[in-house]
């Protein structure tokens, strides 16, 4: 995993690690559902690209499959 950056906001990161164990019986992760739910529980300067970069390192480091189709708005 990179090195995180300063401005990494820890409950962001925190959040990611409770949704992604959550989720693995939904697999592949939905990786824009999963960021859209982290949106919706934290206030967070981080871009959705930045949750998103989040989201597919720590998905992946787990081995898990992932989907990046994203949501009907």
């Amino acid at each position: 995993m990179r090195n995180l950056p300063s401005d990494i906001d820890a409950d962001v990161v925190i959040e990611v690690s409770r949704l992604i164990d959550d989720a693995e019986d939904l697999l592949p992760l939905p990786v824009h559902e999963l960021v859209k739910r982290i949106r919706t529980i934290l206030q967070t300067r981080l871009s959705d690209q930045a949750i998103e970069e989040l989201v597919v390192e720590m998905a992946s480091t787990r081995g898990l499959p992932m989907v990046f189709d994203k949501p009907a708005e």
